[in-house]
């Protein structure tokens, strides 16, 4: 199977960077998009790198898409489209969207300001494809206050984020509940990157084994009465942010 690192090590275009301890987290979320036909959008492009190495690595169906906001980083080649703007600009990203199609994979890599970032994450995840991987880059920015950061600002992507998790285990809220993020396997955390994995919302039926059933279903019987709005509660956290 093919490794990111193994393509990074081995590209000659454009310059690119990365923390070496991303490949892995990579290889393990987006190895199976690897050969298929599906779109990814990265926000921001610098030197143009990265966006040449998505393409190398998932081979010759992926549509990569970048977005930046200086324009000295647009450029276009096969498999490969750009557009200036600013990621927290809403009517651009509907026109990205629009023109582009609905990525499966969206990586954000761009200002790192906070407010970006959450702004970004609010916009974009409703328009992630079912079974989409969203990737949140350089999140040790979260911790720096030049970019309105710190370990208490209300902005830290980090302790923000660390809400969805309530979101994860939806079916299991008794209490009355309004969800921040709809349609959310799995986030997890690693060193400076936080991975969300979206998925439809079903229910989630226990199993046993080697039990009477009617033993299980007495054991079972609280699981999965939830209480939970069918809105969002990002206008709130939208409205304390600003």
């Amino acid at each position: 199977m093919t490794k990111l690192q193994d393509v990074f090590n081995s590209h000659t275009g454009k310059p690119s960077g990365k923390w070496k301890h991303y490949f892995d987290v990579y290889d393990r979320y987006l190895q199976p998009f690897i050969g298929t036909e599906f779109t990814l959008l990265e926000i921001g492009i610098s030197q143009g790198g990265s966006l040449q190495i998505w393409k190398k690595y998932f081979g010759s169906k992926v549509n990569v898409v970048g977005i930046d906001i200086d324009q000295k980083s647009m450029y276009t080649e096969p498999q490969i489209q750009t557009f200036c703007g600013n990621q927290s600009d809403p009517n651009f990203l509907d026109t990205v969207i629009k023109q582009a199609g609905t990525p499966s994979v969206i990586i954000d890599d761009g200002s790192h300001d906070q407010l970006d970032v959450l702004n970004s994450l609010h916009m974009l995840w409703p328009r992630l494809a079912l079974n989409g991987i969203y990737v949140i880059e350089d999140t040790h920015t979260a911790y720096w206050q030049e970019w309105k950061g710190g370990i208490n600002s209300p902005l830290n992507v980090v302790s923000v984020s660390s809400r969805f998790v309530h979101d994860v285990n939806i079916q299991h809220i008794k209490e009355p509940y309004t969800p921040v993020l709809r349609e959310i396997r799995s986030i997890s955390y690693y060193d400076s990157m936080i991975v969300l994995e979206k998925a439809l919302e079903t229910k989630k039926e226990p199993c046993a084994s080697g039990v009477a059933p009617a033993t299980v279903s007495n054991q079972m019987s609280g699981w999965g009465k939830p209480t939970v709005s069918a809105s969002s509660s990002w206008q709130p956290l939208i409205a304390k942010w600003k």
